[in-house]
């Protein structure tokens, strides 16, 4: 992952977000969770207009729509487009919206340019880390991914990282409470699973 601007990396401690959760590395470019520019847009008071249609066809699932932010005496406002060209789901006035609001809220924060939502392309989506690996990256990350590896794992995928959660466990670097977060999640998946 490149190097994440200092502004982002604050906002994230401030509204107590890992990078590693909300940021990943699509080419070189940072790009970050919609759900995490909300909670920053809530934490820094950013307040919205109306969105403006500015034009649409829902029989072609076309949309086009202007949103306008404001953040103490900053105003910014950006385009949102969904179109079958760049839009692969059914909803595109949601799309266009996510769209326009996370451009917005990136103007606000001083980020646009450097950092990018995931709703901006469907390539950001799919670069997206999906099976998060607890053998790689600092402590933080690897805790945090066994936490979401226990959510879901099955039996079988339990079984296979155990050695895994015996070496995380064992990590010179993990501290009481991290090591107590997984010890937990590791108990009470074995138990959910009847291991």
């Amino acid at each position: 992952m490149p190097k994440l601007p200092e502004k982002l990396v604050k906002l994230l401690d401030e509204i107590n977000i890992t990078q590693h959760k909300a940021v990943w590395d699509c080419h070189g470019t940072p790009v970050m969770l919609h759900k995490a520019l909300e909670k920053i847009a809530a934490h820094k008071n950013i307040m919205f207009d109306a969105p403006q249609i500015i034009s649409c066809d829902v029989a072609s699932k076309e949309a086009v729509i202007c949103v306008t932010g404001h953040m103490e005496n900053a105003t910014e406002w950006s385009i949102g487009e969904a179109a079958p060209y760049n839009n692969k789901n059914s909803y595109p006035f949601a799309m266009a919206e996510k769209r326009a609001k996370d451009r917005v809220i990136l103007k606000l924060v001083g980020l646009h340019g450097d950092v990018y939502s995931e709703e901006e392309a469907d390539d950001f989506k799919e670069a997206k880390p999906q099976n998060p690996d607890v053998s790689v990256g600092d402590t933080e990350q690897r805790v945090e991914a066994a936490l979401e590896f226990y959510k879901n794992c099955n039996a079988a995928r339990f079984e296979s990282n155990e050695k895994r959660y015996s070496n995380l466990i064992k990590s010179v670097g993990i501290t009481e409470d991290q090591y107590d977060a997984v010890m937990d999640a590791h108990h009470k998946r074995k138990k959910e699973l009847g291991l």
